[in-house]
């Protein structure tokens, strides 16, 4: 819904505001005697740009630009580390998909230590052509397929998150011991820089 009270000096209005293409779309719908026979002018005018927003958005969607990133990525898919407290790292596929016309992020893992990465990769496209309702032969899931290298290639799967901790999937048990470690240690003397500047401030002292 995109209606808003609005006024042009003195004379009330709903404003009816969408955008999308890079272009604002509005409608002003005048208050007369019935605010609600007005709202419901808005209302009717809201649905019939709401629909326009939505073709738009599906065009788009069968597009193989919208899915893929300059870097040869899928839009929402990484391919990443988890790491939940008493279990072993668990190296997986993240989806996380902002559909335009849909009001919740859709979001799921596919475990690449569990199917393999061939079929985990493969599943990570066939979900996210489910969600937008691509067929087959689309040419954006075709090149949503074609990124496969891309992302077998990745040896530092945090690399590509923009995440600071970064873990080559090929370390070791221990060296990833050493590194969690370290972590913590560096978490704890950038919390004491912390604290202490804090204490510094409110003490006034230049020390």
């Amino acid at each position: 819904m995109a209606i808003y009270d609005h006024k042009y000096g003195d004379l009330p209005y709903y404003r009816v505001f969408r955008a999308w293409g890079g272009t604002e779309y509005q409608e002003y719908v005048r208050i007369k005697r019935s605010r609600k026979a007005a709202y419901s002018k808005a209302q009717a005018i809201d649905e019939k740009l709401a629909q326009r927003q939505k073709a738009y958005y599906t065009a788009q969607a069968y597009t193989k630009e919208f899915h893929m990133r300059p870097d040869g990525r899928i839009r929402g898919v990484r391919r990443i580390i988890v790491r939940r407290k008493g279990r072993n790292p668990t190296e997986v596929f993240e989806l996380r998909i902002n559909i335009p016309w849909e009001d919740e992020i859709r979001r799921t893992t596919l475990s690449i230590d569990v199917h393999g990465f061939e079929k985990a990769f493969e599943m990570a496209v066939e979900k996210v052509a489910e969600w937008y309702g691509l067929a087959s032969d689309s040419d954006a899931k075709k090149a949503m397929k074609a990124s496969y290298d891309v992302y077998k290639l990745q040896t530092d799967p945090l690399a590509s998150s923009g995440k600071a901790d970064k873990i080559d999937i090929k370390q070791t048990d221990s060296e990833k011991d050493a590194s969690a470690v370290q972590k913590a240690k560096d978490e704890i003397g950038n919390f004491a820089e912390r604290l202490l500047g804090d204490i510094k401030k409110f003490t006034g002292s230049k020390k």
